[in-house]
């Protein structure tokens, strides 16, 4: 059923996943001590470029990946409602998707820190977005917790007849 809450849920969660592509998870500032470069990262990009040597935008390619393939899963299982235990397997791999995007954050941070190694101090700032996939989680929880109540009260109705 299309219009129960759980679809509010996915959609709300399918939504953040994809600001992660607009919205910076963590703004960096790279400085020697006379120069302070700031650029801000986002799950496709880095901008503007940053002047830390070996590390290019490719390296967000995984993150990228992982974070458009959670946005699709939240998406999908939304017209899923015709066959509730594929739903709950869906919704599943989706909480499964939204922790490896919250850990690929986290490693790239650490791949930040240690990018410029000694020649210059860098600062990560981890910013709002940051908390997107945790929240997601949340709500994927919420959804999953809505289809297993639909599911339990159908099963329920059969079993009166």
């Amino acid at each position: 059923m299309i219009q129960r809450i759980q679809t509010i849920f996915l959609f709300v969660a399918a939504v953040l996943t994809f600001c992660l592509f607009c919205l910076p998870f963590v703004g960096v500032g790279v400085g020697n001590g006379f120069m302070m470069f700031n650029f801000n990262v986002t799950a496709c990009h880095m901008s503007p470029a940053p002047p830390i040597q070996g590390l290019q935008a490719t390296k967000l390619l995984p993150l990228a990946i992982v974070t458009l393939c959670a946005a699709l899963f939240c998406l999908v299982t939304i017209f899923l409602f015709a066959n509730r235990a594929r739903q709950m397997k869906f919704v599943r791999f989706g909480i499964v998707f939204q922790a490896v995007v919250l850990i690929g954050m986290v490693v790239f941070c650490h791949i930040l820190q240690n990018a410029a190694g000694q020649m210059a101090t860098i600062t990560v700032t981890p910013k709002f977005a940051f908390v997107i996939p945790a929240v997601n989680i949340i709500l994927l929880m919420l959804a999953n917790r809505g289809i297993k109540a639909d599911d339990d009260l159908v099963k329920s109705a059969d079993r009166l007849r």
